[in-house]
């Protein structure tokens, strides 16, 4: 029986995190680990394979990009930090630089491959890798605002006293700071939010969203790195890509002028399965929220040009 095969990209703190939640969820993966610097990739390699007695049917070694072939699935999170208090758009061109070293030998290795992006900035960034491999658009995706939507439900959960997993609140449009949090569809426990939690008010919903765009820097300030959220919600990604789940999940791809927005790469609620992208979704928004995603559109945008002036 032949395993999915995942290859990480990246043996940094997400890279690492993300490989070993992989191999803690999942039974029957191959993982391959994929860094410049082999030896780095050997050794994370080497400790988490001593798991192995305990999660039969994985497998998990190092490869260089040239050896790494065959993947099912490619995940990128190579790439330089953004600057403290600085912005993710800070480092796109070091980072489309590093992708232009990586991807062309990734791509040829691995043509049928679904990429996702988790380099920051993610929207941008995944353009640019779909710019890069010549992967059709429906192979190429970023981590977009499924995290931001978990942390939006947790700050919420916090500041009313709920089940954060009962919560249901969904962010689109950029992975950055033109997220829009759709409190209009926001529900606990099926009912609506905002009907049953008066206390949700205008300020306390610009303080919740405050927190979900300042929670990766906070983490930064902190002198650490984010890394267990956002490898928690790429594993969920896989997982829909893999045919573990039917529900639509908030990624980013480009957009095409769907639902009468303009060109970009947002969020959107997606169906997802081994050949990367069904079907992408708009809910059914307020006029007002529509606007908002209509400006992150725009504001993305802004991004992807610059990547085309680098390409």
């Amino acid at each position: 029986m032949t395993h999915p095969k995942i290859a990480v990209i990246g043996c940094g703190a997400i890279g690492t995190t993300l490989a070993y939640t992989l191999l803690l969820r999942h039974p029957h993966l191959d993982i391959s680990l994929v860094n410049r610097n082999l030896q780095k990739a050997w050794a994370k390699a080497f400790d988490m394979s001593h798991c192995s007695p305990e999660l039969p049917n994985r497998t998990i070694r190092a490869e260089t990009p040239e050896e790494c072939a065959g993947s099912d699935i490619i995940i990128m999170t190579a790439g330089a930090l953004p600057r403290e208090n600085g912005t993710r758009a800070d480092v796109l061109k070091d980072n489309v630089a590093i992708f232009q070293t990586l991807l062309p030998t990734l791509a040829r290795n691995n043509p049928n491959a679904v990429l996702i992006n988790i380099t920051n900035p993610v929207d941008a960034m995944a353009y640019a890798a779909g710019r890069i491999t010549g992967y059709p658009p429906e192979r190429v995706i970023g981590s977009g605002t499924e995290l931001d939507s978990m942390r939006l439900r947790h700050f919420t959960a916090q500041a009313l006293d709920l089940n954060a997993a009962e919560l249901d609140i969904q962010v689109i449009g950029e992975h950055g700071d033109s997220m829009v949090p759709l409190w209009s569809l926001a529900t606990y426990q099926g009912k609506s939010l905002t009907n049953a939690y008066p206390l949700l008010n205008e300020n306390l919903k610009a303080t919740l969203l405050y927190q979900t765009k300042r929670a990766g820097w906070d983490i930064r300030l902190a002198g650490e790195h984010s890394c267990y959220g956002i490898a928690f919600s790429a594993a969920r990604i896989v997982e829909a890509i893999l045919g573990e789940s039917n529900q639509p999940i908030r990624v980013s791809a480009e957009l095409q002028n769907e639902f009468g927005l303009p060109h970009s790469f947002i969020s959107l609620p997606t169906t997802l399965n081994h050949t990367g992208i069904i079907q992408r979704h708009l809910p059914d928004i307020f006029d007002a929220e529509y606007q908002l995603v209509m400006h992150s559109a725009n504001l993305v945008q802004q991004q992807l040009d610059m990547v085309g002036q680098l390409l």
